[in-house]
């Protein structure tokens, strides 16, 4: 029972992780979730009390708590990467003009590390920081899934196969296509499946074992994403990420801590 206890809990803390941004009421974390009405209200009622989980100013949903906020601090020197690529990011805005953005991977979903924000009215921010994501999604979680070996590809499309299709519409059929075009690309580039205006170019960065462990992605509007432009995106990447990769001197870990 305290097993079962435990991973709905678990599963309504990963569903207020993913919607933060909005929060979500209690009628739709009972249906993301799969946990019947009655128990996610029970459940709430004992991470409200542990400041896990908090109410919206407005009373009308739920969010993360303080009390999670202060659990990342204290994880955060042991577990954080952003500063390592953030100057990086700033760079990449500034040489085009377009939102940068850092993933990483985390089993098989792709979590939003770090972002930068531009002037420009026609390229609205599509995810925010603590923004987690089935990895194939968008540029920077395709390049991620597109450099994994075939085990953990097919992982990550059998435990996503049924959420897929409230990003745009994508299937694993469809997933699998982008995977091939990435892979003969040597790049990723994805649209509309966050933002139907939205298009991105995304490219791996690898720990100090060659594996690939995170994605950096530009940012820009389907529009303006022509082929010549990814192309001249994907170099812009490329240039910058050789500047990082010799500061990467751990091996990436979803079990161990990095320091």
């Amino acid at each position: 029972m305290a097993t079962v206890v435990l991973e709905r809990t678990l599963r309504i803390l990963d569903q207020l992780s993913r919607y933060d941004a909005r929060g979500q009421s209690l009628s739709e974390l009972a249906r993301q979730s799969g946990i019947p009405h009655a128990t996610v209200h029970r459940l709430l009622q004992d991470l409200l009390a542990a400041r896990l989980v908090a109410r919206e100013p407005d009373g009308r949903g739920y969010v993360l708590g303080r009390l999670a906020f202060e659990y990342g601090l204290a994880a955060r020197n042991r577990h954080d990467v952003a500063g390592l690529f953030i100057p990086h990011l700033e760079r990449l805005t500034a040489a085009t003009g377009y939102a940068a953005y850092l993933f990483v991977r985390s089993g098989t979903e792709a979590v939003c590390y770090a972002h930068t924000a531009t002037r420009r009215p026609d390229a609205p921010l599509s995810v925010t920081v603590g923004g987690r994501r089935p990895l194939g999604v968008g540029a920077a979680g395709l390049a991620l899934l597109a450099a994994q070996d075939d085990a953990l590809v097919e992982q990550a499309l059998a435990q996503h196969a049924e959420v897929l299709g409230r990003y745009g519409g994508l299937s694993v059929e469809r997933l699998r296509e982008l995977l091939t075009q990435t892979r003969s690309l040597g790049y990723a580039r994805s649209g509309g499946c966050l933002n139907t205006n939205t298009a991105a170019v995304g490219h791996t960065a690898c720990d100090a074992a060659g594996q690939a462990f995170a994605a950096v992605s530009l940012s820009t509007t389907q529009a303006k994403l022509t082929h010549r432009e990814a192309g001249r995106l994907d170099d812009v990447l490329r240039a910058e990420i050789a500047e990082i990769t010799p500061k990467i001197h751990f091996a990436w870990s979803d079990s161990e801590a990095l320091r």
